[in-house]
């Protein structure tokens, strides 16, 4: 016997079927429209609503990615300018501690790593020159620094901060897709019983719904199991 799609079937089969069973109701008309309107299309509704925030968010997402991504290396260029302006500024040495201190291993303590903490590791370099750490260090040389790399955080954190947005809506934009393709395969197996309560037969129903093998059913009247033992049973005879 054919059964509709299961319902651990991926999410996109199960979207498939359903509005391949929709259409084909419509196309039946009478008892199968009527019937198929009342189960599906109200949960289509709701996935033709998903699927279009999805499409609406993904289309601002892409843009938000890339402003991330030339704020980033804008940002980058930025420390690695400072860095630079820091050690002419102290002498060009060769070994200083102090210099050290502002830049542990170079500016790419600051520019390396995830990019939604670098603002973070940005405001503490920020500190760092406005603290006077190193002492052939002016101030006139400094604060500038520190103003440049501060606002530079800010504008890098301002683009995490709405491509997290958007990243975050996604996520659960795609879970819920998800979700409401497991209350249509509920709504499609609901469907085929109201259609079987109403006298269909299983030809009528699944020339309308989709049909799927059984999963895990005999086939040619025996498991393979069940067919192994026989032929063994033969050959001991």
């Amino acid at each position: 016997m054919a059964e509709i799609i299961r319902k651990h079937a991926a999410a996109g089969a199960i979207r498939t079927d359903v509005r391949e069973s929709h259409q084909n109701a419509l196309a039946r008309g009478g008892l199968f429209k009527s019937l198929a309107e009342q189960r599906l299309g109200p949960v289509i509704a709701v996935i033709d609503t998903i699927e279009a925030d999805l499409a609406a968010a993904e289309a601002v997402a892409g843009p938000a990615m890339a402003a991330l991504e030339a704020e980033n290396v804008k940002a980058d260029r930025l420390l690695g300018k400072v860095s630079d302006d820091v050690w002419n500024a102290v002498g060009r040495p060769a070994n200083d501690p102090y210099y050290s201190l502002l830049f542990p291993g170079g500016y790419g303590r600051y520019a390396d790593g995830h990019v939604n903490e670098q603002p973070a590791r940005m405001a503490l370099l920020v500190e760092l020159l406005r603290r006077g750490v190193h002492p052939l260090l002016s101030a006139d040389v400094a604060e500038p620094c520190a103003q440049a790399v501060e606002t530079a955080a800010s504008a890098l954190r301002e683009k995490v901060e709405a491509a997290g947005v958007l990243s975050a809506k996604l996520e659960m934009l795609g879970r819920m897709r998800d979700a409401v393709a497991r209350a249509a395969q509920m709504e499609l197996s609901a469907l085929k019983r109201i259609y079987k309560a109403h006298g269909l037969s299983e030809a009528e129903i699944h020339s309308v719904i989709p049909a799927h093998a059984r999963a895990g059913g005999k086939k040619n009247g025996a498991t393979p199991k069940a067919k192994g033992l026989a032929e063994k049973a033969t050959g001991e005879a």
